[in-house]
């Protein structure tokens, strides 16, 4: 019993450790990419975060199944490195009992991860869908940086050479038409929006150049200048960074809930080394064969011909190898 816990907390130390640290580097990763969306002004800064924290489940999906087959690896070469893996031996640690208490972390991951695939992320990707999306002015206004040109939609492009708090100075606004290939292009010394949820942009001192012709254009100088705006519900240059899901979402969590167990049978005889040998000499030709074997499976996941009997015989492939991998192994230690 003693030995069983000392394995198996050896296991779930070296699983959280792993996790954070990847947490951590994906994290980063994705807060940079969004940051340089806030920076253009595609998004709201504010929102940053929030997108980043309801992505978390999505990412453990990912992190889980690799850091518990890298713990396996680590652990087990600890363990022989410092020879404790002959004294478990001697024990009575066979095989089959390491498989069986790996049995059990794996099949908690695997119900976390189906968790996460099926109930938590989905709800947490309709908030995400909703933070990128611009529903009001307010929201578009807040997300606009002073001396760059953005483009709100693909009829709307603005640029402001101040922003106050009460509004843009300095202002061109360009909004074209392609059905009646008309445009209208707005200069004005100032610009503020009407926040009461009616959508007036409201223009102070400028002139209008409307084209209606191709040969013709006309100016108006004018004071005040309030105008429509109908870009509110518009998404400004979304860039969704998830893989598109063409794979159903429970075949998707059965398949990366196989993948974790399967990977038991693989990172036993991967980590077994001699004691002359380092505990980390085996871990790259080990993250090598986890990171295919996930590859393979992200890749089928975001392509839309990927089906069942595709994704079977994946992991019908990485099973005859890890049959094939214990067989050498046992041959070795026989």
């Amino acid at each position: 019993m003693i030995l069983n816990r000392y394995f198996l907390k050896t296991i779930f130390s070296y699983t959280l450790a792993i996790s954070v640290v990847f947490i951590l580097i994906i994290v980063s990763s994705r807060s940079i990419q969004y940051l340089e969306q806030a920076s253009r002004g595609e998004i709201n800064p504010q929102v940053v975060f929030y997108i980043v924290l309801y992505r978390l489940p999505e990412f453990l999906e990912l992190i889980l199944p690799l850091s518990f087959f890298m713990s396996v690896v680590l652990t087990i070469g600890k363990f022989s490195s410092e020879s404790e893996l002959t004294i478990m031996e001697q024990l009575g640690l066979s095989n089959a009992r390491i498989y069986s208490l790996l049995a059990i972390p794996a099949v908690l991951i695997a119900l976390l991860i189906f968790f996460f695939s099926l109930v938590l992320s989905p709800g947490l990707d309709m908030r995400v869908k909703s933070l990128l999306e611009v529903k009001s002015l307010e929201e578009t206004f807040d997300a606009l940086l002073p001396g760059e040109f953005h483009k709100l939609n693909d009829s709307y492009l603005i640029y402001a050479k101040e922003k106050r708090n009460d509004g843009l100075k300095d202002v061109f606004l360009l909004m074209e038409d392609s059905t009646r290939e008309s445009s209208l292009a707005i200069v004005a010394e100032e610009l503020s929006a009407n926040r009461s949820g009616n959508g007036d942009l409201n223009f102070g001192k400028g002139f209008s150049y409307s084209k209606e012709e191709p040969d013709e254009i006309f100016s108006v100088k004018f004071d005040n200048l309030k105008l429509k705006a109908d870009f509110m519900s518009k998404n400004s240059g979304e860039v969704n960074f998830k893989l598109k899901d063409s794979v159903n979402p429970l075949l998707w969590s059965s398949s990366i809930s196989f993948m974790t167990l399967l990977s038991i049978f693989m990172a036993v005889p991967l980590s077994e080394r001699s004691p002359r040998k380092g505990r980390y000499s085996k871990i790259l030709p080990s993250l090598l064969i986890f990171s295919a074997y996930l590859g393979i499976l992200l890749t089928f996941k975001g392509t839309e011909s990927s089906n069942l009997i595709s994704i079977l015989l994946v992991h019908l492939l990485f099973l005859v190898f890890s049959i094939l991998l214990n067989l050498y192994m046992h041959k070795i230690k026989s």
